[in-house]
């Protein structure tokens, strides 16, 4: 009698916890202002994974994610290869993880996410992953108008059995209809504008800190790793720039990368201006912003205990050559105005 009894309150309690579960849910905006990694395990046949990347064709996985204050959650979702060169060049390095769906309800809320992680599986590999983590942090310093990111610690387990497990950081980017959103703004799909119809002093920062972080993998005129967002109540607002996509930059400056054959530049740590010529009145202004951020910047990169201190060196000594340049006001017209784009 007394064990039927030990089971029933067993029972009890453990339906009490899957009702817990169920109603458990991942609070969105909460998601991406939390600091602390998340520790995640991943489990799917990662070979059969690994074969999408030609047809990019969704494959089931199941997660198990441990959040700061101890919970554990865990459900399926739909998981493929992403990106265009790191697809060819990396082994994983980025996934499109679909949470929408009713087996895992506790994130649903978040929607299809973009997941970033290291092109390898060494430690160098993590290394260039968390420096391209810290550009976006970085991004988010200086403007709101910036996809926010989610730091994980993730498990990648093998349901085959066939490969060995490894562990490695990687990001969750946040959702460009919530970063519309942050901003009272709505995504816009048309992309064919002149320079000239965007708003002209977010594209004078985008422009800026492109160069800041040694970009040359984008273009405005193409829209090549550059989305726009309108406001959602003004129909006559002129679109801002939003940049994304940071890992073939100067400042993360990663082994796989490449400079574009077609720019004069030999090596990703040449800096070279790819925005639009802006009078010095302008350049002085959105060279501000910056300035406003140097010291938070540096502080951002030193007191990230991730990142070795040969990194953090090499983050700030590139950063501190671009802040040199825009306090000299000779430097800004010739870099901004006389080498810039003109048409």
């Amino acid at each position: 009698m007394k064990n039927i009894k030990w089971i029933a309150v067993h029972v009890f309690f453990f339906l009490i916890q899957v009702c817990h579960a169920q109603k458990f849910e991942v609070d969105d905006k909460k998601f991406f202002k939390e600091e602390q990694p998340l520790e995640m395990n991943v489990y799917t046949d990662i070979k059969n994974l690994l074969a999408q990347k030609k047809t990019l064709n969704y494959v089931y996985a199941t997660i198990s994610c441990k959040f700061p204050d101890g919970k554990v959650v865990d459900g399926q979702v739909r998981i493929k290869p992403r990106g265009h060169f790191r697809k060819e060049k990396c082994r994983l390095s980025s996934l499109t993880v679909d949470f929408k769906n009713d087996a895992f309800p506790a994130f649903s809320k978040l929607g299809v996410l973009k997941m970033v992680g290291g092109c390898g599986i060494t430690d160098k590999d993590e290394q260039y992953l968390l420096k391209e983590y810290l550009v976006y942090k970085i991004y988010n310093l200086l403007t709101d108008m910036s996809f926010k990111v989610r730091l994980m610690h993730v498990n990648y387990n093998d349901t085959k059995g066939k490969l060995k497990t490894y562990s490695q950081c990687a990001f969750f980017m946040e959702d460009f209809d919530d970063v519309a959103k942050r901003n009272k703004c709505r995504k816009k799909e048309q992309l064919n504008y002149s320079h000239n119809a965007l708003h002209r002093e977010q594209a004078t920062f985008v422009y800026l800190f492109q160069y800041m972080i040694g970009n040359t993998d984008w273009s405005m005129p193409y829209y090549h790793n550059i989305k726009l967002l309108v406001d959602r109540k003004d129909t006559f607002s002129r679109p801002f720039p939003v940049a994304y996509d940071f890992d073939m930059t100067g400042l993360v400056n990663p082994p796989y990368g490449e400079a574009n054959p077609l720019l004069e530049n030999e090596k990703l740590t040449e800096r070279l201006y790819r925005g639009y010529a802006r009078t010095i009145e302008e350049l002085e202004t959105t060279a501000n912003i910056f300035l406003q951020k140097e010291e938070a910047i540096y502080s951002l990169i030193k007191n990230f205990t991730l990142l070795t201190d040969k990194n953090k060196k090499e983050m700030i000594d590139f950063l501190s050559d671009f802040f040199k340049d825009i306090k000299n006001k000779k430097k800004l017209k010739s870099i901004f105005i006389e080498e810039a784009l003109t048409n």
